[in-house]
């Protein structure tokens, strides 16, 4: 095996894990059984859901990978994998409730602003605003009702405009 040319990162770290004097043993076509076998291509397969992002922590290197897709692996996999990658490590414990308190405080802000803009649109539009009645021509009709003689006009002080 003398060139390795052009190799993905998953097969450079394969490779750099193989003794030199083993290594340089190979044949082209087991390298490229390898390479087919072990390439990127055959490990990320494609996705419907793919995301890959790191988080800007200071000071700090984390990423993030959330893939989705038809599930494809076998039981016994499914088994081995329950066993190798447990869901309540205390790791995952602590993102998942930080992360739900992250939601819940979020969710709490949009949706008490929301409620706030919608409540202020509706009390503009429908509260009482003053306006004259123009069919009461008299004050003491106009103060009968229970409403106000100004300028000669009656004035109504809690009219609803949808009325």
């Amino acid at each position: 095996m003398r060139q390795l040319q052009q190799l993905d990162p998953v097969l450079e770290e394969l490779f750099t894990q193989i003794q030199p004097d083993i290594k340089e043993t190979l044949t082209t076509e087991q390298v490229t059984a390898i390479k087919k076998a072990f390439g990127s291509n055959t490990w990320t397969r494609w996705h419907p859901l793919d995301l890959r992002m790191t988080l800007p922590i200071p000071g700090l290197r984390f990423y993030m990978v959330l893939l989705g897709g038809e599930e494809q692996r076998s039981k016994q996999r499914l088994q081995y994998a329950k066993v190798l990658y447990p869901l309540w490590t205390p790791s995952n414990i602590i993102f998942l409730f930080v992360f739900f308190i992250i939601l819940s405080v979020c969710s709490f802000a949009t949706f008490s602003s929301l409620l706030s803009t919608f409540s202020s649109i509706s009390n503009a539009n429908f509260s009482p605003s003053p306006t004259s009645i123009p069919w009461i021509f008299d004050k003491s009709e106009c103060e009968h009702t229970s409403r106000t003689w100004e300028n000669g006009k009656c004035w109504d002080s809690e009219h609803n405009p949808m009325f």
